[in-house]
């Protein structure tokens, strides 16, 4: 009889322990599923987190009227927007309007006679000239506050030709304007610039320019010893003329008569205002005035309807996120019977219908009754649980009604964002439900990570202790094929 094995040969060997080690390897494969599925359940956590948060930074960007109402939108619509335009904000009261315009406001302007350039019509001046020109510089204690800018005109310089001149006191003035900056005396949108211009060949003039519109801009004068700005007549109280100086702008002793200021009626009133942007005269409505006009035009304020159906979208769009998430991750698909990965955790199955109930539950604190659920503003929830505007037109008329029917819904103290910002923070702040989910998974994972090596290790001694056991087995049945090969050489019958 012929001795034959299977162990002789290395392949056969790999195959027998490569089965046996399935065997032992049952209990690792268990294991590592295990690991698997927590860190599927940590990564859906992560996802539903992030959904959740959008979720929560939506409702509660939609609570906070600290800086902007983005639910209280509103907009300033004008007849003509050629003759002014206007913006309307959150504070707004709705209604219209009647405005005309009698005068735009402008900048005091005064300007020096003119001078030939070539002429020398200063060198009477001999010693150094210190004139002031005195300018608004507004504070929190005094808004009619105004500070004094001394300018000195060295004489050396009032000895040359009048171009020479006029180009030397405008430089006194920037420079002492500047100056005055630089010092904080004044604010850098305060100050007076002087400038010569050239109005034909050889002819100049000197020109003094306010940066403000409006009398509280306007420029006080005290003349040099000297009176040097009489000389130049930049501080006549007669209007420029020809070849004389003067004003460009009447100044006037007052806000009111002042051709510095603006003049408009609005709905019978009339106001005076230094520049013509306006802010003042309707509470959160700015005024932009660029013409004159003597028939009455219409502004009308109302709910900026776009703007706030569009952050109520986003909102809804952030909703819809999470309760898909939920839908994948808490729940059973009716369609394809996949289970999700949480949905034997009733801490999160339970958020699907704490959701449902807060889009549906009547608002107490909303101001009209007439619009206390999303159902009354035309927001309608899917048999999925999805949030949409299936009806605009109710939307709409809720806004143009008043602007308060969409804000209370969201903004009450039980209003839906209201209600979602507190709910949403006990699973998303660093110490809420799901923060705590996680924290117990990586417990967990630590535990097993640490058994799935203890079992790797024995794994990688077990197989170690086979290959030395086959190793030995499959010497002893070599020699014993090399004894069996040896004694058949001989014949015993």
């Amino acid at each position: 009889m012929e001795i034959g094995s299977g162990y002789s040969n290395q392949n056969s060997i790999d195959l027998l322990i490569e089965q046996q080690m399935k065997l032992y390897r049952r209990p690792l494969d268990q294991l590592t599923s295990r690991r698997d599925e927590l860190n599927s359940r940590k990564s859906a956590l992560s996802d539903l987190n992030s959904k959740l948060s959008s979720l929560k930074n939506q409702s509660s960007k939609l609570i906070d009227t600290t800086v902007t109402n983005y639910l209280g939108t509103k907009k300033a619509t004008s007849s003509d927007s050629a003759l002014f335009t206007a913006t309307a904000s959150s504070s707004a009261q709705l209604g219209n309007h009647q405005l005309s315009v009698q005068r735009l406001a402008t900048m005091d302007t005064r300007v020096s006679k003119q001078y030939t350039d070539t002429s020398s019509d200063f060198t009477g001046f001999l010693t150094d000239q210190t004139f002031s020109i005195t300018v608004a510089h507004p504070t929190d204690v005094d808004s009619s506050n105004r500070e004094t800018i001394n300018v000195t005109i060295a004489a050396a310089d009032l000895g040359g030709t009048n171009d020479d001149v006029l180009a030397a006191v405008a430089e006194a003035i920037n420079a002492a304007m500047s100056e005055a900056i630089a010092t904080e005396t004044i604010e850098n949108n305060e100050l007076v610039r002087a400038s010569v211009v050239s109005e034909e060949d050889g002819i100049s003039r000197i020109v003094f320019r306010a940066d403000q519109s409006g009398y509280t801009y306007r420029m006080d004068f005290s003349d040099s010893a000297d009176n040097l700005l009489q000389a130049l007549e930049v501080n006549s109280a007669s209007q420029t003329s020809g070849a004389s100086g003067g004003y460009i702008t009447a100044v006037g002793t007052s806000a009111s008569d002042s051709l510095l200021n603006a003049q408009l009626t609005m709905d019978g009133l009339t106001f005076y205002r230094n520049s013509n942007d306006i802010t003042d005269i309707l509470s959160g409505v700015s005024l932009r005035l660029l013409d004159t006009f003597a028939t009455a035009e219409t502004m009308t304020i109302s709910g900026d309807t776009e703007t706030v159906k569009k952050e109520v979208q986003t909102f809804l769009d952030t909703y819809n996120a999470s309760m898909k998430s939920l839908r994948k991750y808490a729940i059973t698909d009716p369609d394809t019977k996949v289970t999700g990965i949480l949905a034997r955790d009733t801490t999160y199955r339970n958020m699907i219908s704490d959701l449902r109930q807060y889009s549906v539950a009547t608002v107490t604190g909303a101001t009209n009754t007439r619009y206390s659920k999303l159902y009354n503003i035309g927001i309608e929830a899917d048999s999925t649980g999805n949030l949409s505007i299936t009806d605009s037109s109710k939307f709409n008329a809720a806004l143009e009604d008043n602007g308060n029917n969409i804000s209370d819904l969201f903004q009450s103290t039980d209003g839906i964002a209201t209600q979602l910002t507190t709910y949403l923070d006990g699973y998303i702040k660093s110490s809420g439900k799901i923060a705590s989910t996680k924290k117990n998974i990586d417990s967990q994972l630590t535990l097993l990570n640490t058994h799935i090596t203890q079992v790797e290790d024995r794994m990688v001694i077990k197989e170690n202790n086979l290959r030395k056991e086959f190793a030995s087995l499959q010497s002893a049945m070599n020699m014993l094929v090399n004894q069996q090969n040896f004694l058949s050489q001989f014949s015993f019958f």
